[in-house]
């Protein structure tokens, strides 16, 4: 495990996933949304709350809010109730210096006139230690191999500004500058990986505290060198682009920027590899450029052929990994500001900037913690607003996640309103009545969150949403309340309170949505309905597990009805 030195905390160089607040007891009235998306933008913006960065998205607890306002409130000499009262928000909404309250806590990522990002902090010295704690334990890389790849990363960068790099043990020598380790899910730092696929790793930004410039890899990842075949993942390109968040610069934009937020394979021979211009200049606007002396040429012994990569571990999904160019998503979703798209055993995740996570997926049983293993294909996905709870369809059962943990057993679809065995191709909540609308093929279901069971009258003709596909693999209302109906590799928008299709509808999901081209052809015709996937919930016991709570979004736009009548599809 990782041991974290008692002298503060550093945030590292990834996207924490902003969201709105969770609920609060019953006997406090809910702040209004606006209130809401006043207090995160504050707290992020003075320091209390780490900001977004392009890296990853993650799903932040109950506990790391409440305390983020607790400190707040006794900064302003307020009582620490942590939550979001009206005596805070008036706070907040007073004028007031702009800089930040906690520093060290808010990076503050300004954009140069080139396309790479710097983040406003930088070390104080030329010479930098590193050594490395911990070793993968699912590569075939010895540990030799590794430490000459971390060498040859780090001064990949030092050849450029002058910087230099110097090993150290743990016997004798005082805590390194870089800390490298391999570690897996939960590791001490608030940021879990989530095992293979996804994120590969994360690194701190240069300062004082006892974690900064420290840098860790996803140790459930197959690390390797060479690979011809592409297995596995570059552990080379991944430390170059890693170290340059441990020195100080963001992601950039340029196509052969090593600092691009996207893994793009390997790089080459690391004896022989050079940063791009734009990495260049973004390095030398913090340390300057590198002087006219020669760099000192490594003095460690040349790197030996890679060996293979490992196999696959015992339970590794057998089919090859889907592309999401093609569409045909058996679920998308807007799980608490993120897009999840999901197909046969894997995900994908869409940043609230437009951004992938990963152009590669990650696999479904690593990320949701007690989906019963049977489950391979989730049917529909949403987030209830009551509670901020996520529940996940398969067959005709559906299952409810706190976070990521199961909270309880499989439970049926009737409970919302379906007939006995009944599947769904779609569920979504639409914030303009706050109602629950579940889609199967021609007909829809409607559920009151509100009341807790299914309204009367049900189902209803899905041609009330005009335009709409029938049969859709799945509908999901985005950051900004426009729903988007899916089927196929394209999307139907309806504008934000209402329930007819813009004009140009379909149109190709894969540009705006998955950083992929437009498909050659139209909409594909109607599959056919899905062959159930489970006709029994799982018989195995799932441990729920005390993880921190989520956050609500019921307080969407409750007023809006009243704006605009009888709109609502009824």
């Amino acid at each position: 495990m990782l041991r974290l030195r008692p002298r503060g905390r550093r945030l590292p160089a990834l996207l924490l996933l902003a969201l709105l607040p969770p609920p609060l007891p019953a006997l406090a009235p809910e702040p209004a949304a606006q209130d809401v998306s006043l207090g995160l933008d504050w707290l992020t913006r003075y320091g209390y709350l780490p900001p977004p960065h392009p890296a990853q998205a993650q799903l932040q607890s109950l506990e790391k809010l409440q305390d983020a306002i607790k400190v707040m409130q006794r900064f302003a000499g307020l009582p620490e109730t942590g939550q979001l009262d009206p005596v805070t928000i008036a706070t907040m909404h007073r004028p007031r210096c702009s800089l930040p309250d906690v520093l060290g806590v808010a990076e503050l990522v300004r954009r140069r006139r080139r396309r790479y990002a710097l983040s406003g902090s930088t070390w104080k010295k030329q010479t930098l230690t590193w050594r490395i704690d911990s070793f993968p334990r699912s590569s075939a890389l010895s540990q030799e191999t590794v430490r000459i790849l971390m060498h040859h990363a780090l001064t990949t960068w030092g050849i450029e500004s002058g910087l230099k790099f110097q090993e150290v043990g743990h016997q004798g020598s005082p805590e390194p500058d870089i800390l490298i380790d391999f570690v897996r899910a939960y590791h001490q730092d608030s940021y879990p990986f989530d095992g293979q696929g996804g994120t590969l790793a994360h690194a701190f930004f240069p300062g004082e505290h006892s974690i900064s410039g420290d840098t860790h890899f996803d140790d459930e990842e197959i690390w390797t060198f060479g690979s011809k075949d592409g297995e596995g993942t570059d552990l080379f390109a991944v430390a170059v682009h890693e170290f340059g968040h441990a020195l100080g610069l963001g992601h950039s934009s340029a196509p052969d920027s090593i600092m691009r937020p996207f893994y793009q394979g390997p790089v080459g021979d690391p004896t022989k590899y050079r940063l791009s211009q734009d990495d260049r200049e973004g390095l030398q606007q913090l340390y300057g450029k590198a002087p006219q002396t020669p760099y000192d040429e490594p003095t460690r012994k040349p790197l030996a052929p890679p060996p293979l990569p490992p196999a696959q571990p015992p339970g590794s999904p057998s089919l090859p990994v889907p592309d999401r160019c093609d569409g045909n998503f058996d679920a998308i979703a807007n799980i608490r500001g993120e897009t999840f798209f999901f197909k046969g055993p894997w995900f994908w995740r869409l940043q609230p900037s437009g951004q992938l996570v990963s152009p590669r997926p990650a696999r479904l049983h690593r990320f949701w913690e007690g989906l019963p293993p049977k489950v391979n294909v989730i049917q529909a996905a949403y987030t209830r607003h009551r509670d901020g709870r996520i529940l996940l369809f398969s067959g005709p059962w559906f299952w409810v996640f706190k976070d990521r943990q199961l909270e309880g057993a499989a439970r049926p679809l009737a409970e919302l309103g379906l007939p006995q065995g009944e599947e769904v191709d779609a569920v979504f909540s639409w914030p303009l009545n706050g109602k629950t609308y579940l889609v199967r093929g021609h007909r829809y279901w409607r559920f009151d969150e509100a009341a807790a069971r299914p309204d009367p009258g049900y189902p209803r003709d899905l041609s009330l949403w005009e335009g709409a596909p029938p049969s859709p693999d799945d509908v999901a209302v985005s950051n900004d309340g426009d729903t988007y109906f899916f089927k196929g590799a394209h999307y139907w928008r309806f504008p934000k309170g209402t329930v007819k299709a813009e004009p140009d509808s379909p149109r190709p999901m894969g540009p705006q949505w998955l950083d992929c081209p437009a498909p050659s052809a139209g909409p594909r015709p109607p599959r056919p309905p899905r062959a159930t996937i489970q006709s029994e919930p799982c018989d195995c016991q799932c441990e729920i597990s005390r993880a921190a709570g989520r956050l609500s979004v019921s307080l969407l736009l409750l007023l809006l009805p009243l704006l605009v009548g009888g709109i609502a599809p009824r």
